[in-house]
């Protein structure tokens, strides 16, 4: 690929929660709002249905996949077939928004309501027991949950709120310490977090067009134009950990963008952390 290149699939509408699958050396995201999950594989295109909401996909360690839908989780196999369903809360006005796993292997996963009412939404953690447990009350628009390199420190962003916060991690109960900021950005809204081996944390900014890079203090170090309104996940990838993969959506758009919906390949000079996998 050239330094800066368009994936994927141009009818997408909301790409979201994106990662580096290396088990087929190829990228999954999801169409957040029609249940679709996609997958880049060599540069062709793929999509699976999985229900009326698909939020976010993670790799599964012992094979296989899980990904959040609208009122719960589903536990697929390698080839995206439904094994397990895992109901997790019954209103209709909450669904599920975004996620990732801790390097123990839990998954969590925020909720939000779908009028984003202030304090509407709540983070779940899903342990490999598939016991369901909730981490946080009050959340707004919860995204970009990603952990520190040497998993002590997790970081969660609210896009209502414009802030990244910081939380320090009991590594043994996955239980989330005292909260604190420590990104504010001032403009625009942080939607989905990738994590590099430095601990920049590399933000998609809803309605900036934009990623922000933010080194491990929490200060601005670098920033990419993607080209689109409303970049939306970020997953670092590719054969080094060097390529930056950026979702992106046509939501809420007054006039059509060319790659609204595509995946934007960007190399970049560091390489991504681990994201681990689900050990249910």
């Amino acid at each position: 690929m050239t330094d800066r290149e368009w994936l994927g699939d141009p009818t997408v509408f909301h790409g979201e929660g994106a990662f580096w699958d290396p088990s087929i050396d190829g990228l999954r995201y999801v169409d957040m709002l029609r249940g679709d999950i996609h997958t880049l594989r060599d540069g062709e295109p793929s999509r699976s249905h999985v229900g009326d909401v698909a939020a976010v996909i993670r790799r599964r360690e012992a094979g296989g996949y899980i990904v959040a839908v609208e009122r719960g989780f589903l536990l697929l196999d390698a080839e995206l077939r439904v094994e397990q369903e895992i109901p997790v809360f019954d209103d209709p006005e909450i669904r599920m928004n975004e996620g990732g796993c801790d390097p123990a292997g839990r998954f969590y996963c925020g909720s939000t309501a779908y009028d984003e009412r202030p304090g509407g939404g709540a983070l779940y953690r899903l342990d490999p027991d598939l016991g369901v447990h909730v981490v946080r009350e009050g959340v707004t628009l919860p995204n970009g949950l990603v952990w520190s390199p040497d998993g002590t420190t997790a970081f969660h962003a609210d896009s209502a709120e414009q802030r990244i916060y910081a939380y320090d991690v009991d590594p043994v109960t996955g239980d989330f310490g005292e909260q604190r900021v420590h990104v504010e950005l001032g403009s625009g809204s942080p939607d989905g977090v990738a994590i590099d081996e430095e601990g920049g944390l590399w933000v998609a900014v809803w309605s900036g067009g934009h990623v922000r890079r933010f080194d491990a203090s929490g200060a601005l170090s670098e920033t990419v134009d993607v080209g689109v309104t409303n970049p939306t996940s970020c997953a670092f990838g590719g054969a080094d950990g060097r390529t930056l993969f950026v979702t992106s959506s046509k939501k809420g758009l007054e006039a059509p963008e060319e790659h609204a919906g595509q995946v934007l390949a960007v190399r970049v000079r560091v390489r991504g952390a681990a994201v681990h996998a689900f050990r249910g």
